[in-house]
């Protein structure tokens, strides 16, 4: 491809890019929900992406996710309670059938919040952790709390069954029992991986920080002690060129089509004259069957499949209901 062919179409794709994260930030503020979809995390600046959010972008992209156990990078241990799970995530277009984004993502036992455990004082009666220190204008001592589930018992404040038990951050013994919660962390951090690059949203979201408390949004949330700062605000981007947000709001962005490409040309006509999803899966069966006979190649298919995920997002957001622009 002539230089200065190629300098056109990557200032087009960089347009496209800034139209595109445009639309994912209104996305974001009229679709997405703050405590189920990504949480505020105190001392990060920007809010972490949660599971259900990560599937909701996978799914603006129709995509799916595909998950795969990274053996080398796996270890179970009963005896010494030692495991370590890694995950890879593959974002696969379900047009084209193409890995559009890649995710990884890792849990171990011995990360602190499964690794140890609060421990509390049990009521040698009925063995509920429900022991809470008696108020001295009734005695003082020890009582099994009935509000937390205790049985009532009283005991006297030198009660060694009572004082010589271990409280606060101990070994967890029974780290077995977490095995699949372990296995679990490991697949929703590389799917959440996988979406932030698919969506290339790294400058809105961040991942990894769950062992800070979550700020779940404005009255229910449950905040460090002694906390006392407002959660930050969604990072929206900078303003960009007009995107169309609905039928007759806007112009469609129609991306310029190279002409010389060879078959890649006739392709990137197809992309740009589809007129709904069917039409526009045809063309990416093209793609892929083109890749296939060695009719183009990978920069080709690279580019292409730009211009198809911009073409997608517009068939998309036309379909949808209009979206009103934030004040």
């Amino acid at each position: 491809m002539p230089a200065p062919r190629r300098a056109q179409l990557s200032a087009e794709l960089l347009r496209e890019e800034r139209e595109q994260h445009q639309f994912l930030s209104q996305y974001v503020k009229q679709c997405m929900v703050e405590g189920t979809d990504y949480g505020r995390i105190l001392g990060s600046e920007k809010p972490t992406l949660l599971k259900p959010g990560a599937e909701k972008l996978i799914d603006l992209f129709s995509c799916t996710p595909e998950f795969t156990l990274v053996p080398e990078f796996c270890h179970e241990d009963f005896e010494t309670g030692f495991f370590k799970y890694t995950f890879r995530c593959r974002i696969i277009s379900r047009d084209l059938g193409a890995v559009l984004a890649e995710g990884y993502g890792s849990a171990n036992s011995r990360e602190s919040r499964f690794r140890w455990r609060l421990a509390h004082r049990k009521c040698p009666a009925c063995s509920k952790d429900a022991i809470i220190q008696g108020k001295s204008e009734y005695g003082g001592g020890w009582v099994c709390f009935k509000k937390k589930g205790g049985c009532g018992e009283k005991y006297v404040a030198t009660d060694e069954r009572i004082t010589s038990q271990t409280v606060g951050r101990v070994v967890n013994e029974d780290i077995a029992d977490l095995d699949n919660t372990i296995l679990k962390m490991a697949k929703k951090r590389a799917q959440v991986d996988g979406a932030i690059a698919l969506a290339r949203c790294s400058d809105m979201f961040t991942q990894d920080v769950e062992d800070f408390s979550l700020d779940l949004g404005s009255g229910s949330a449950s905040r460090a002690e002694g906390a006392s700062e407002a959660a930050p605000a969604l990072a929206v981007a900078e303003p960009g060129p007009s995107f169309d947000f609905g039928p007759g709001k806007s112009e469609p962005v129609t991306p310029q089509v190279p002409l010389t490409w060879g078959e890649g040309s006739n392709l990137a006509r197809g992309i740009a004259g589809a007129r709904d999803a069917r039409s526009l899966r045809k063309v990416g069966m093209s793609i892929k069957e083109a890749r296939a006979g060695g009719r183009i190649t990978d920069q080709e298919r690279s580019d292409l499949e730009k211009l198809y995920r911009a073409k997608q997002l517009e068939l998309t957001n036309a379909a949808r209901p209009s979206i009103r622009r934030a004040s």
